[in-house]
């Protein structure tokens, strides 16, 4: 979604130090140099890179593998020590470990804003630029492929910390070391058990049938009966009522203590253009030229243009169809521009939707008095729908829960399916379905008459230099090789990443759809690199504005201790605002 990535341009430059581009050997080091076409000069000196990551045991093999390789490339030039690091604790020491630390590492993406704002990561910017243009210029495509990399992957490692945006003109401080997507993983047990056939098939082929069958049309939902039988199209993401009425089928007659599961709302959210942050342009001489309004609760309704209608233009952006109108964007819509518009519901209803799957069916979650609430019943009430676990009743991490039988649809990443090919046994078997979508059907489910857009969250960690190494053209390599189509293969061999390339991503016969280790849907995974972003962890530079009323979400409001009502009055949702502001406030 174009406004986390995208923001007020940037006013300023960064007053971080940044380490000298093409450090000429002896400055310092034993760095390596280039030549003016970008190949290494020949020396007598062996450059050592040291690096760090942390890793399971399937990782570690591949990042062995991937030194290994490197190592034999630039042999008697450069040289890799890899030293595997621990998880647990990594992130809080990372700071006080980059001094006299490696030249390259590994950074979680909830935290390298921080470590940028802090000055301990070197800006790769013209490294960066360098390479995009060498791919298209060197005979050998030495260098990136920027062209054929997937969206959101490169802009999720700028950061300007004096404006606190991430534009493609702000300073790049990583590059993605991998992509980690979501979508619904579910076990086929019980779909068997509940007498539901699974099919594929795309929306567009039932389209084209139903173009040429218009007596005789097929459904286009994800889940639907049709004389007396039930279906599940794996290839059609389902709306929020589909992912209800499936859910308690499964629980009913599939035998799942539990239908769905997934602990993030983004998908809720991002669907119909919501979200928990956006970026409002100030004069305000307080801030830095803007400053992020709480929204997690935004009662306004959001607008789409109408599938094949004309763009509108407003507030100095223009939106095609099927685009929705951006939050700054809507408050300035015309009556006229409304009604080439859909209606879809506002970040609040998409925010209770959520919230209702963990609740029991009499637990009240709260009362609206909003006109055309989305769900609520009489008197405005909105109960639980009792299809999802709340966080107190899970005594395992939720993949395990997965993987042991006891929820049948799980929202997890694409790094997670080698555990469960090698965890799920017997009947227990997995596959994968598209992220919901929010959507408005015909009474016959023939055609979908509103629609939100494909939205949800994927992870991903960062390639990170030290600020300050000594070999920054020697380091810059190594993390190339790491983000180059030949890293990207290797790593996703290993069954835990998707490559960022399309020309890997989407190859029936390459090595990620062709994993043993892959869902047989798999492209799904594919397919949601296009559009999922980031999750809230990643959009300032640390989570204190997030801790406190997410805290109170998840102890509270969903296991049925708090009304959401009561939420939005607490103290701790009241507060964030103030915390938000302190982010762009001039000091």
């Amino acid at each position: 979604m174009k406004k986390r990535f995208m923001g007020m341009a940037a006013t300023a430059l960064s007053a971080l130090m940044i380490a000298p581009l093409f450090a000429a050997c002896g400055q310092g080091g034993d760095d390596i140099d280039f030549d003016e076409n970008g190949n290494v000069i020949p020396s007598d000196k062996t450059t050592i890179i040291n690096f760090w990551g942390w890793a399971d045991k399937y990782e570690e093999a591949v990042f062995n593998k991937l030194v290994s390789n490197f190592n034999e490339k630039y042999s008697g030039v450069i040289k890799v020590n890899y030293t595997p690091k621990s998880s647990s604790g990594y992130s809080d020491n990372f700071v006080v470990n980059m001094i006299g630390g490696p030249d390259i590492a590994y950074a979680d993406e909830r935290y390298f804003k921080s470590y940028a704002d802090q000055g301990v990561l070197y800006d790769v910017s013209e490294f960066y630029k360098e390479s995009v243009k060498n791919y298209f210029t060197s005979e050998g495509k030495n260098g990136l492929d920027e062209a054929d990399m997937l969206p959101y992957t490169t802009d999720r490692y700028r950061y300007d910390p004096v404006t606190t945006t991430s534009e493609q003109t702000d300073p790049l401080y990583g590059l993605a070391k991998d992509l980690a997507p979501t979508a619904i993983y579910f076990n086929t047990k019980f779909f068997q058990n509940a007498g539901i056939t699974v099919i594929s098939e795309t929306e567009e082929s039932i389209r084209d049938y139903n173009e040429a069958h218009p007596t005789a049309k097929k459904k286009i939902k994800a889940y639907y009966e049709e004389n007396g039988s039930y279906y599940f199209n794996k290839s059609i993401a389902m709306s929020w009522q589909e992912c209800v009425d499936l859910s308690r089928k499964l629980q009913t007659e599939g035998g799942a203590d539990y239908g769905f599961f997934s602990e993030w709302w983004f998908n809720y959210g991002f669907t119909v253009g919501g979200d928990c942050i956006e970026y409002v342009p100030t004069n305000d001489p307080a801030f830095n030229g803007g400053y992020w309004e709480f929204t997690l609760a935004d009662e306004e309704k959001n607008y789409i243009v109408k599938d094949g209608g004309q763009p509108i233009a407003v507030g100095g952006n223009t939106y095609s169809a099927g685009q929705i109108v951006e939050y700054n964007d809507k408050k300035l819509l015309t009556a006229e521009q409304k009604e080439q518009c859909n209606v879809l519901p506002s970040q609040r209803e998409a925010f209770t939707e959520f919230v209702r799957l963990s609740q029991g069916t009499d637990q009240l979650v709260d009362t609206v008095s909003i006109e055309n609430f989305y769900g609520a019943g009489e008197g405005g009430k909105l109960y639980g729908y009792g299809i999802t676990p709340d966080p107190n009743s899970m005594s395992e991490n939720k993949n395990a829960y997965f993987s042991s039988g006891k929820v049948a649809m799980l929202v997890s990443t694409a790094s997670v399916q080698r555990q469960f090919t090698e965890n799920m046994r017997g009947e227990n078997k997995f596959d994968v379905c598209p992220m919901l979508v929010y959507k408005e059907y015909s009474a016959d489910g023939t055609e979908v008459l509103v629609h939100g857009v494909e939205g949800a969250h994927s992870g991903s960690v960062g390639i990170v230099m030290n600020a300050n190494t000594k070999n920054p053209n020697a380091a810059w390599l190594f993390m190339e090789y790491i983000a180059s189509k030949e890293g990207q293969e290797i790593q996703a061999s290993g069954g835990f990443a998707v490559p960022y390339y399309k020309s890997l991503a989407y190859a029936q016969d390459g090595v990620f759809l062709k994993s043993d280790y892959a869902a047989e849907n798999a492209i799904v995974f594919a397919k949601a690199t296009a559009y999922e972003t980031p999750g809230d962890w990643w959009y300032l530079k640390d989570k204190k504005w997030i801790d406190d009323w997410a805290r109170v979400l998840n102890s509270d409001v969903r296991n049925g201790k708090k009304s959401l009502t009561q939420f939005y009055e607490s103290a701790e949702y009241k507060n964030t605002q103030k915390l938000l502001n302190a982010y762009t406030a001039k000091k």
